[in-house]
């Protein structure tokens, strides 16, 4: 059969315009308010293919038929695009903005926060209980990361954010260190590490941090021990701060009442404002400091008769005696009988 080429013009017409129609049509299904009515998360397991994927969206109700996305996705070329991760939905969602968060990636951030002082133990813990992070990590070096709120995506590896946390302490303690006095008896930034985390794990606040720092500086210059509570409960690995004076007696390297100058190893995870302390002490006479009775700072002195005061006030304030009861966290010598300064 032949046709004339008016007739093949006509056909040529009528086709083109149904595609024109069909693509309309198409988009506007694609543009039309979607089916949720809450705000959801759905999360895109990694290499789940675009019918499980689309099984996944009916059912939280963010589309309204599975099919359709799956043709739509492949009529597109999208289908390798997608994306795996956690993403959040808004009600009446389309499915063209469906289909678009998911080729882009735009998945939701999840947080993991590490408090200030934590040991490395309670990091790897609190890692591996994250929802949302995969694989397991190995235990860095004590005080090897920065304590700080970290975001991640869904899926992320655990040992890559733990990477960025450690990378992170390297840097602050490098700041730290190019900003420290450098007449501090200091000789390498390990050092100030260590001390920085005492210096956290003794403080009551950010505030009276350098004026501990001073304490202790003052105290290795003088060749004094720094009889610090929390290197003892760290070295003899004690729950929580459930410190006796029968404690101070064991002679674990972390026992600054027996050993003299710093522990081996830091104590703790320290933050930037403990950091700069041990780089920037305040300048004071102190070689003492015992906790004030509130808990919320602590009370610095010059000499031992004054610290003995200091201490019987505690005690007094308290309701205690000085016979012998659980040590004070935070006091640098916690009784008379410490004749050891």
């Amino acid at each position: 059969m032949r046709f004339s080429t008016g007739t093949l013009v006509v056909v040529g017409v009528l086709v083109l315009g149904l595609a024109v129609a069909l693509t309309g049509g198409v988009g506007v299904y694609m543009a039309q308010p979607g089916p949720l009515v809450q705000p959801t998360k759905v999360v895109v397991e990694p290499g789940m293919s675009v019918r499980g994927i689309a099984a996944r969206l009916q059912e939280a109700q963010v589309i309204g038929h599975e099919q359709a996305f799956v043709v739509m996705v492949k009529a597109t070329g999208m289908a390798g695009t997608l994306k795996a991760g956690e993403y959040a939905f808004e009600p009446g969602i389309s499915l063209r903005a469906v289909v678009n968060k998911l080729a882009l990636g735009d998945t939701e951030n999840r947080s993991v926060t590490l408090p200030e002082g934590w040991t490395v133990k309670q990091v790897i813990d609190r890692l591996q209980a994250t929802e949302g992070l995969t694989g397991n990590v190995q235990r860095p070096e004590e005080g090897r990361v920065f304590p700080d709120t970290y975001a991640f995506r869904f899926g992320a590896e655990r040992t890559k954010v733990l990477d960025t946390m450690t990378s992170r302490m390297d840097s602050e303690l490098a700041k730290a260190w190019a900003a420290r006095d450098t007449t501090l008896p200091l000789n390498s930034p390990e050092e100030l590490l260590i001390l920085a985390s005492i210096i956290q794990k003794e403080a009551a606040n950010d505030d009276e941090m350098p004026m501990i720092a001073g304490v202790f500086y003052n105290r290795l210059r003088k060749g004094m021990r720094l009889q610090s509570d929390p290197t003892v409960i760290y070295g003899a690995e004690l729950d929580g701060n459930r410190l006796k004076r029968k404690d101070l007696t064991e002679p674990h390297p972390f026992n600054t009442y027996i050993h003299g100058g710093l522990p081996p190893t830091p104590i703790a995870n320290p933050g930037r404002a403990a950091l700069m302390a041990a780089a920037q002490p305040a300048s004071t006479e102190a070689l003492f400091f015992v906790a004030d009775p509130s808990l919320t700072m602590h009370v610095f002195s010059s000499t031992y008769e004054e610290h003995k005061r200091n201490v019987a006030r505690y005690w007094q304030d308290v309701g205690k005696t000085l016979q012998p009861k659980p040590v004070v966290s935070g006091s640098v010598v916690v009784s008379p009988s410490n004749k050891e300064i």
